[in-house]
């Protein structure tokens, strides 16, 4: 049985049967698409040590100016200890075909007070949007930037710092999907993006790299068990690593409008195989995990029209972890 507590305007779910549903194509409890192959065979399951929890309430930190919305977005802290926030923005309701740029935003603190900087990029050329951009260090004051643009053929583009303000595009595609995040390994570099089947199953896919600049060929980590749309139901991978495990979350979107802030944990010891048997899930959108000293934060963001007006930007909460019982 799974545990749903309220918090703040999301929910949280402990428990692996957290997608549990009574038969095939079901609805869940809450109104989400469900399936009866959800929820992995229990002899399949890896147990995880750990279980993440929304420790709190979620608030809202940074309001875009105007009617501005902050969607997918990254954060990173620059070596002077000021925070950035770069991300999906446009100024309707939610439309995902008008986000043509990136917005950019810097805080002494994650709580704030937030300064609205000038967007970093726009969209030109080639570039049909500008989406789920993933921001992290290379070394002293070098930022490398992952986005997706819409260009055909289908790929990643990457973007170059050394100030956090000019961000400068390398012309150099990435073999990938889209919402990408980067995870550092002993040996290199992952890279996860978001992809689907040809029987529009989502997926997360990743692919390997010694030096950012050589990529494999991307490789399946997890496929929803559940086709959905024919661009993929799966967003935002981010990769937190605690004990030695790799925990994955994932937002998992339907045609339910309950759906649309849903971000499903996943655990495994190899980073790049996770089976489809869930941790718990949180109720957020385009989450991100972020460490500040010794505590870690989840973020949360999306469109007006999906949040609402007095969620509109960026949300925070703290993220803390439970052992599991025995």
């Amino acid at each position: 049985m799974a545990l749903r507590t309220a918090i703040g305007p999301f929910v949280i779910v402990l428990g692996v049967n957290a997608l549990h549903c009574g038969g095939a194509q079901d609805a869940c409890a809450d109104g989400g698409a469900c399936d009866a192959s959800v929820t992995a065979d229990a002899s399949s399951v890896f147990r995880s040590a750990w279980i993440p929890y929304v420790d709190g309430a979620f608030d809202r930190v940074f309001e875009p100016a105007g009617t501005r919305y902050l969607n997918d977005h990254t954060l990173l802290r620059g070596d002077d200890g000021r925070w950035h926030v770069y991300g999906i923005a446009d100024s309707s309701q939610g439309m995902p075909f008008a986000e043509r740029a990136l917005l950019h935003a810097s805080a002494p603190d994650l709580h704030g007070p937030w300064q609205t900087e000038a967007d970093i990029l726009t969209a030109t050329g080639a570039e049909q949007v500008l989406w789920a951009p993933f921001a992290f260090p290379t070394e002293p004051h070098r930022w490398v930037m992952f986005y997706y643009s819409g260009a055909v053929p289908q790929t990643l583009d990457r973007a170059d710092s050394s100030d956090l303000e000019q961000w400068v595009r390398a012309g150099r595609p990435i073999p990938g999907g889209r919402d990408p995040y980067v995870l550092k390994v002993s040996d290199g570099w992952l890279l996860y993006s978001v992809g689907v089947s040809a029987s529009s199953h989502g997926q997360i896919l990743v692919s390997r790299s010694a030096d950012l600049e050589h990529w494999s060929a991307s490789t399946v980590a997890l496929e929803d068990p559940v086709a959905s749309f024919g661009w993929g139901n799966l967003e935002s991978p981010t990769v937190v690593v605690r004990g030695g495990e790799h925990y994955l979350f994932v937002t998992r979107t339907s045609d339910a409008t309950i759906d649309y802030a849903r971000t499903i944990v996943f655990a495994a010891n190899d980073p790049a195989h996770f089976t489809w048997s869930p941790v718990t899930e949180i109720l957020a959108h385009a989450a991100e995990v972020i460490t500040d000293g010794d505590r870690q934060y989840i973020t949360s963001a999306g469109w007006t029209s999906s949040v609402g007006q007095q969620w509109r930007g960026l949300t925070l909460a703290r993220l803390s972890w439970a052992p599991r019982m025995p």
